[in-house]
């Protein structure tokens, strides 16, 4: 067999790439309302697949995220978190149902939000609707907690969604992206809103981008295994397995990708925080003196400065978001990567910083469950002393003048245990540029 068939068969894998595949996608402004939600059933299963994409007509809403550094102190009981299936939509043919079936393989809940994308005349593929990631925040003061965390699991069960983290005063829920702008309407009716705030990435490009790699790296692994098969000399069998092996860890890490950017778009995160009338914020033993400290929660990004200067490389199944104002990942389980930067005043050093997180976090009566370094990083972890507890890494490295703060969010048990110990060894490769 020619060797330069081999070699060129290997070039035109390679232009695939190997590594984190980041596509530039057009962002939506980050304050956007969706107005009128399309008549579609976007309804999905929990497990990483995930399908139905809305199309949404938008106006202006204003971004105020205030910062309050009183919590409710109140335990409260929590409901069983809700976990709800509904049945699954057929996508559109053609290629992009190839996509479908290369991210599906072995997988029966793998699909395409719908509508699926169309093939263009130039046989590249386009979303025929934009494929937008949206997450919600809203702060709320309401009368009694437990009466308002019940009022959300309803409306949640109602919906079709699931209640993905639920702690004393925060409770993350899931909802098909159909009943999206409905749904915030009727959580923001519970209390009073202190704070609103919706982000919305269109990542239509970022998955077509996707796609179109996974395809080409999948037809130049079969014909690999074709030339492998007439291949006699040992040495060219054993350069083609590597290759066929490079090429198929490639394809598992796209799809991967694909399924998270799959499920964040069929399935909207809205974060809602929930302070009482009656704030027993005495039980509180302490505060730090540093208002950074203070402000960071677990549920939302406070640091949003520095994205530019972070490099991390990611783990499988993490999605970047490229036009994002701040440093953000995220699995489709939710796990959320959080970077930034903020000023090292005073100066110190990592294990200062870290103590002062550390008397900050003491204060809220959450639970330490792991500490370390992980490259630059030094690192501790906090999990919520709650029914469904969620946990929480905070890494910091100073880096003169500057100090580099990286968050990890863990919805819940089954994601720290799925993700926990790649996020280190992803943690071990932070670096500043």
């Amino acid at each position: 067999m020619p060797k330069c068939l081999f070699w060129s068969v290997c070039f035109a894998a390679a232009l695939t790439g190997c590594g984190a595949l980041h596509k530039s996608a057009t962002p939506l402004h980050a304050e956007m309302l969706p107005e009128d939600s399309a008549d579609q059933d976007a309804r999905a299963g929990q497990e990483e697949g995930a399908e139905g994409l809305a199309g949404y007509s938008m106006e202006a809403y204003p971004a105020a995220m205030a910062v309050h550094d009183e919590e409710p102190g109140e335990a409260a009981r929590v409901p069983q978190a809700l976990r709800l299936r509904s049945e699954s939509q057929e996508s559109s043919p053609g290629r992009a149902q190839r996509v479908v079936q290369t991210i599906g393989a072995n997988e029966k809940n793998a699909v395409i939000p719908n509508p699926a994308p169309e093939v263009s005349s130039g046989g590249e593929e386009t979303p025929s609707t934009p494929m937008v990631v949206y997450t919600g925040f809203l702060e709320l003061r309401v009368r009694r907690l437990l009466e308002a965390v019940d009022e959300i699991t309803r409306i949640t069960q109602e919906k079709g969604g699931y209640i993905e983290s639920l702690t004393r005063d925060v409770v993350v829920v899931r909802i098909p992206s159909s009943d999206f702008d409905a749904v915030m309407d009727r959580f923001a009716a519970i209390g009073d809103v202190l704070s609103r705030r919706i982000k919305a990435l269109d990542v239509s490009a970022q998955f077509t981008d996707l796609g179109a790699r996974l395809l080409v790296a999948q037809e130049a692994r079969d014909r690999l295994l074709e030339l492998l098969e007439q291949a006699e000399d040992v040495d060219e069998r054993l350069g083609i397995l590597g290759e066929v092996k490079r090429l198929t860890e490639q394809i598992e890490a796209l799809r991967s990708r694909l399924r998270t950017l799959t499920s964040l778009v069929s399935y909207f995160t809205i974060a809602i925080e929930l302070q009482p009338v009656l704030d027993n914020s005495a039980i509180r033993v302490h505060r730090s003196a540093f208002a950074w400290v203070r402000n960071l929660r677990a549920h939302r990004m406070t640091i949003e400065d520095g994205k530019d200067e972070i490099a991390i490389e990611l783990p499988k199944g993490f999605v970047f978001f490229e036009d994002d104002d701040a440093y953000k990942a995220q699995a489709a389980d939710t796990t959320v990567m959080r970077a930034g930067r903020i000023e090292n005043q005073p100066e110190g050093s990592a294990e200062f910083w870290s103590d002062a997180i550390h008397f900050e976090m003491e204060g809220r009566d959450e639970e330490p469950v792991g500490s370390g370094t992980a490259g630059p990083l030094s690192y501790r972890v906090y999990r919520s002393k709650d029914i469904k507890p969620r946990s929480y890494l905070i890494a910091v490295a100073p880096g003169g003048e500057d100090l580099f703060v990286v968050e990890v969010y863990y919805p819940n048990e089954e994601a720290f245990e799925n993700h926990h110990q790649a996020v280190l060894e992803a943690l071990a490769t932070f670096r500043t540029r």
